[in-house]
């Protein structure tokens, strides 16, 4: 079976719109060209791609199975053009990096300075995500590596290795809160306080109700919730209401005299950041030259 990457792109394209005339619009040629590339495609797996109908056209099983394949193809020819490209010195090296919120904000700004000091000229496109989010970008082959604190690991996504950076999660709160002045607050009067708490189902959230169970206790009210990590800094910083974050999430805040951390035992958390990749394929230039930056970055 031969599989040409003209031909892959008009099955996604299609698979994705599910109409021949929008996907058509979408990679600019005409009907009958993008139905010939189609049904080419289809000829050379011997099987048929997609169900048609008057309102459009659905995938198949063997359609289905197809589609994680081709887009991983695509996502290595691109790699591969980028990388000549690079080599020949045709074009700065291109990276494309996944990072939870907080990676994002505080270590990824450093690491890329650290290289840009050493004079390493790469071109950074930043994904910022949960964990799941990550992964799937990672698996779809969107990014080249992704920074989590998560266990991203599944049959698509493998681990490379800890990034060397880590943080402290604690309650926090405005610098006008009455128990911003408090040395160490009871475990009582802080979860008897209002909150501006994660989603439900998120990681933050997860770990929260993790370390209030561990206590013996019950999860505290939320007046708000909401899964933007900003959004809790913002709420914890213009109200009376507590939250839960990593360092880096306040990190700002906190120089500007704006929000201090809690000290409250029981509710504190450590976490550590690995970087992850795919486990199809290889890392291009760029990115192996990126992951050296990270190395430098968590030795400063």
């Amino acid at each position: 079976m031969s599989l040409d990457h003209r031909q892959l792109r008009a099955f996604l394209q299609i698979a994705e719109l599910g109409s021949l005339g929008r996907a058509a619009k979408a990679v600019h040629l005409t009907q009958p060209a993008l139905s010939r590339l189609t049904r080419e495609l289809e000829r050379s797996c011997g099987l048929a791609l997609f169900e048609r109908h008057p309102l459009g056209m659905r995938l198949t099983e063997a359609g289905e199975a197809l589609v994680p394949f081709a887009r991983s193809i695509l996502h290595d020819m691109s790699r591969a053009e980028e990388t000549i490209a690079e080599l020949r010195g045709a074009g700065k090296g291109v990276v494309r990096v996944g990072a939870i919120a907080g990676v994002a904000r505080q270590f990824l700004p450093h690491a890329v300075k650290s290289l840009r000091d050493k004079g390493t000229e790469l071109k950074v496109y930043l994904l910022e995500g949960s964990g799941g989010e990550l992964a799937a970008a990672l698996a779809d082959g969107s990014i080249d590596i992704a920074i989590a604190h998560d266990n991203l690991e599944d049959d698509e996504v493998t681990a490379v290795r800890d990034t060397g950076y880590s943080e402290d999660c604690s309650v926090v709160c405005s610098t006008s809160h009455p128990l911003a002045a408090t040395k160490q607050c009871s475990l009582e009067e802080v979860l008897n306080a209002g909150w501006v708490l994660p989603g439900p189902g998120t990681t933050p959230r997860k770990l929260l109700e993790e370390a209030v169970r561990g206590s013996g206790k019950r999860m505290p009210s939320a007046v708000v919730e909401t899964s933007s990590p900003s959004a809790v800094a913002a709420f914890v910083r213009r109200s009376l209401l507590l939250g839960w974050l990593p360092w880096s999430l306040y990190a700002d805040e906190e120089e500007a005299g704006q929000i201090c951390a809690l000290n409250v035992p029981e509710l504190a958390s450590h976490r550590c950041y690995y970087i992850y990749k795919r486990r199809r394929g290889v890392l291009s230039p760029a990115a192996s030259a990126f992951l050296a930056g990270l190395d430098i970055a968590s030795q400063d």
